[in-house]
Order: C-alpha cells, then structure tokens, then sequence
C-alpha cells in the first residue's frame, strides 16, 4: 500500500517538475529577451541625444564653411582661360612676326592683357585654395611657385606688348607660354592623380 502510495505521488510529481521547468524558462526568456533590448536602448539613447544636440549647430557650421568653400573651389574654374590666352597670345605673336603683321600683334596685345587678368586672378584663386600653406610634395611646390611666378610675369608681358620695341615682349611671353604647359600638367597631376597621362613621368 505505501508502494502503491510512492508510485502514485512520483506519477504526479512529474508533471508538476516538468510544468515549473517550463516556468522557468519562460521566466528566463524575457529576461534574456529584455535585457538586450534595454542594453540596446541604453546604447542608443545617449548616442542619439548626442548626435541630435549638435546636428543645430554643426549644420550651421556646414554651410557656413559650404558658403566660404565656394572661394575655396573657384581655381580650378579660374586657370583656363588665362593659360589658353596667354599660348595663343605668343603663337599669334610668333605668326605676326612672320607675316609682319600689326592687326596680328595687336590681337596678340589684346589676349596678353586679358589672360595676365586671369593669371592673376587664377594665382589669388590658388592661394585661397590652399590658405597660406607651404606643405606638399615636389609636385604642389612647382605648381604653386610657377603660379605665383607667372601672376608677376604675365602683367609684366602685358606691359611690355605695348612698347615699340617688342623683343623683350616676344621672349617673355614665349617662356610664359612654356611654364603654363608645365603649370598646367602639374595642376593636373594634383587634380587627376600623379601620372594622370599615363606617360611614366
């Protein structure tokens, strides 16, 4: 009779461990479940007070320093014209010496005034480019310096297209026209990337 008594018991027993293990583990689930999510919101709620508190004022400060790169950018929109004036202006001198043309010459004054304005224009626009920075490689160095140099040579050419005697014009507008092939190659080699013309140079 007792047997019978402890085996009935264990019978009931059974269901009533294997109920509370569930119990248990639903117990544990939520927790587990809960936990992360609480980890998650205290991860992401400093971060996202964080962020959103200066998104006021670094937007403020982005498009202030948007609105003052627009200076920044302008030389590369500025080189062109000055450098196609300037190697026009000493082929047409060289034609109208050869053909001892004065309308040509005079046109050769005209594109020299018009790109020593550019040059000068586009060296003021390199400058601001980078701000008083003396930085770079060998490639930056050339660039800014034949810049700079050819923002004082050009106004010279300008100067001197207008004298009678056009010797000196003719020298110095012909080396201008060299350096701006140079200039040109090394701006690009720092806008496209060294070896931008793939010539191993």
């Amino acid at each position: 009779m007792a047997a019978t008594l402890v085996l009935i018991l264990a019978i009931l027993a059974q269901p009533a461990v294997a109920h509370g293990g569930e119990k248990h583990g639903a117990a544990k689930a939520p927790v587990g479940t809960e936990a992360p999510a609480a980890s998650a919101q205290d991860s992401d709620g400093p971060a996202s007070p964080g962020s959103e508190t200066p998104e006021v004022p670094r937007a403020d400060s982005e498009h202030a320093s948007s609105s003052g790169s627009v200076l920044t950018r302008l030389h590369p929109a500025t080189v062109h014209f000055p450098i196609a004036l300037l190697i026009v202006a000493a082929l047409v001198e060289m034609l109208a010496v050869a053909r001892s043309s004065a309308p040509l010459a005079q046109a050769a004054n005209v594109m020299t005034v018009a790109g020593a304005a550019g040059a000068v224009i586009a060296a003021l626009f390199g400058w601001i480019h980078t701000g008083i920075w003396f930085g770079g490689g060998a490639t930056m160095h050339w660039h800014r310096w034949t810049g700079t140099g050819l923002a004082l040579a050009a106004p010279l050419a300008a100067l001197l297209a207008f004298r009678a005697d056009r010797g000196a014009f003719r020298i110095v507008i012909v080396l201008i026209a060299a350096a701006l092939v140079a200039q040109g190659y090394w701006g690009a080699e720092l806008a496209q990337g060294p070896g931008h013309l793939g010539l191993g140079i």
